[in-house]
């Protein structure tokens, strides 16, 4: 089972995940009355590439926490992992520096013919452009530190300083906007908050760089990991944004605004059991092998997982997948609770089965087994893309939902099917916690079609608060099997 530094760093992981989001919705609509719609416009895309610029480095960072963990445990020096380190932040800043020169060349372009904005403003963002370009040297700088400083289990340096960046990329435009919406000012406020950033944990992991001893340092194991990792994080997002690409084309545009908003609240929660498995990764990196030892660890870590989700995730998505009329009617509209509560009650099926997902997924990341992920993902990507247009043309909104969550039933299959496969050991466990993924999905299910067929005033406020005072029972009473931790050799962890 897992002890409680582990479900610290879990809560400190989620922490630094949740709190930046009520950040951005509480100063997000001031900054887009100080900075305009045309100006938020390319604040936003901002935000969008900087987080995909995390791709840029070809999965290194997560390679080299699964790598650095995983030779720990088979004894290797801190001089062997500092040589690793090293290695590996040379070409991640090589990567870096290439893609800054690339997104440089491509400024004309992006500011004067890629993007449509008022011709006032292209200047402005053409300035920002350049600040964009620059950050991606100090955000891979910062992956690097990250993945070393995760591999030795160090969550609360990494979160005292996630946790505070996060919360600035939302909170520094809106200080810039305070005094002057120029977009040169507002992004330039960006790339000083990733250069502090990179910087601070450059500083906190400088021990795991120091002293290097020149081993026989497997660099091909970690960028096949990382290849595979980019296949799936170029292939994963484009698996869950092509819908919306292919309403706006069949259908209209106001069309994809009553699907992308109860997708894009819906697709955030999965945050949460996201946080989970960042914080384990690196103890289930190191509890794969072929003694009882290991293989007693890896089943109490899956298990503890598998509780976890089902204590809280469950009743949480339940509720979820049962409130979404009433969360669109008081947030946006009568109109959007009306088209987009149906959207809402299908892809919330997918997404319960998509936060149980990450535990396979993780578990399977963790053997350094990204290239079986990466295949599933190519292997759905063509049937997905068909499905989708059918089902728009013969179904509309509803039916894109249906063949989302469908994805995610088989995807969660196929990754519980991989794990146990791979660790026979787990069969019993990926059983057991499938049974609850797919059985709460049912359940789930069949009480909205029950619903559907109701008035359309539920549920009511009442009803959600009786639906969330069941949940909290829920986890009280699941909570109970999560047992002391087992008295089994625990991973040195750092602070």
């Amino acid at each position: 089972m897992l002890n409680r530094r582990q479900y610290l760093h879990i809560a400190l992981n989620i922490s630094s995940m949740v709190l930046p989001m009520v950040a951005g919705v509480l100063v997000v609509p001031d900054l887009i009355h100080r900075l305009g719609t045309d100006r938020f416009g390319v604040l936003s895309i901002s935000w969008v590439l900087v987080g995909y610029f995390g791709l840029l480095d070809l999965g290194l960072a997560r390679g080299l926490t699964q790598y650095l963990a995983s030779e720990k445990e088979k004894g290797c020096s801190d001089g062997e992992c500092a040589y690793a380190a090293q290695r590996a932040r040379r070409w991640m800043l090589t990567l870096g520096l290439t893609w800054s020169v690339i997104l440089l060349i491509l400024t004309p372009w992006v500011t004067q013919t890629g993007l449509k904005m008022p011709a006032a403003l292209r200047d402005e963002a053409s300035t920002g452009w350049i600040y964009l370009s620059l950050s991606v040297l100090p955000l891979l700088w910062t992956a690097s530190s990250v993945g070393v400083m995760e591999a030795s289990s160090r969550f609360k340096a990494v979160n005292a300083v996630r946790l505070p960046l996060g919360m600035a990329t939302f909170i520094v435009p809106w200080l810039v906007a305070l005094y002057t919406p120029h977009l040169g000012w507002v992004l330039a406020g960006l790339l000083a908050v990733r250069m502090i950033a990179a910087l601070t944990l450059a500083r906190l992991a400088q021990v795991h760089f120091f002293q290097p001893t020149v081993s026989a340092l497997s660099l091909r194991k970690i960028l096949n990991f990382g290849g595979w990792l980019s296949v799936s994080n170029i292939v994963g997002p484009f698996l869950s944004y092509f819908d919306r690409f292919a309403i706006g084309a069949v259908m209209s545009i106001s069309a994809v605004t009553y699907y992308t908003v109860p997708f894009d609240i819906l697709i955030r929660l999965p945050t949460v059991p996201m946080a989970v498995m960042a914080a384990l990764f690196p103890l289930l990196s190191q509890s794969h092998g072929t003694s009882p030892l290991h293989e007693a660890r890896l089943l109490s870590t899956f298990e503890a997982v598998g509780q976890l989700l089902v204590s809280f995730w469950l009743p949480g998505m339940l509720v979820c997948g049962l409130v979404g009329t009433l969360v669109l009617q008081w947030w946006i509209g009568s109109d959007m609770a009306a088209a987009g509560g149906p959207v809402w009650a299908c892809l919330s099926l997918g997404v319960l089965l998509n936060g149980f997902a990450h535990l396979p997924y993780t578990l399977l990341h963790s053997a350094g087994r990204s290239d079986i992920t990466a295949k599933f993902h190519l292997a759905e990507l063509l049937p997905y893309l068909f499905l989708v247009w059918w089902a728009l043309v013969h179904f509309g909104l509803v039916g894109v939902a249906v063949v989302w969550t469908l994805r995610c039933a088989i995807d969660t299959s196929l990754l519980y099917f991989a794990a146990a496969r791979l660790q026979p050991g787990l069969r019993h466990a990926c059983l057991g916690v499938g049974r609850w993924a797919f059985g709460a999905c049912l359940i789930l299910g069949a009480i909205q079609v029950i619903l559907s067929n109701r008035q359309a005033d539920w549920p009511a406020p009442l009803d959600a608060l009786w639906l969330g005072i069941t949940a909290l029972f829920w986890a009280a009473w699941q909570a109970k099997k999560l047992h002391p931790p087992m008295k089994l050799p625990q991973v040195k962890e750092g602070q």
